[in-house]
């Protein structure tokens, strides 16, 4: 489960987010949550302050990500080495 699935917004303001959301017409934050949602086995609960945001997160989940995106994130954002704490925010 992702409880803050845009780290507090700044993985929407991370540059690789950015690039692939301008040459996809979309929010960064749309690509994150898209990113994170890809397979079915992860539950994000983004904050939606204002219905707007409840519509941006929803279009998230109808946004296809090609293998050569997927790459690239996953390139901009490894996965760690080793276990970890999980950080409190």
């Amino acid at each position: 489960m992702a409880y803050s699935p845009l780290d507090e917004g700044r993985l929407s303001r991370h540059p690789a987010m950015a690039r692939v959301a301008a040459r996809l017409g979309v929010s960064p934050a749309q690509v994150a949550l898209a990113w994170l949602l890809r397979d079915g086995r992860v539950a994000a609960i983004p904050k939606a302050a204002r219905l707007a945001h409840v519509r941006e997160n929803r279009a998230a989940l109808d946004l296809a990500l090609d293998a050569a995106t997927l790459a690239e994130l996953d390139t901009a954002f490894p996965p760690p080495r080793r276990k970890r704490p999980l950080a409190i925010i």
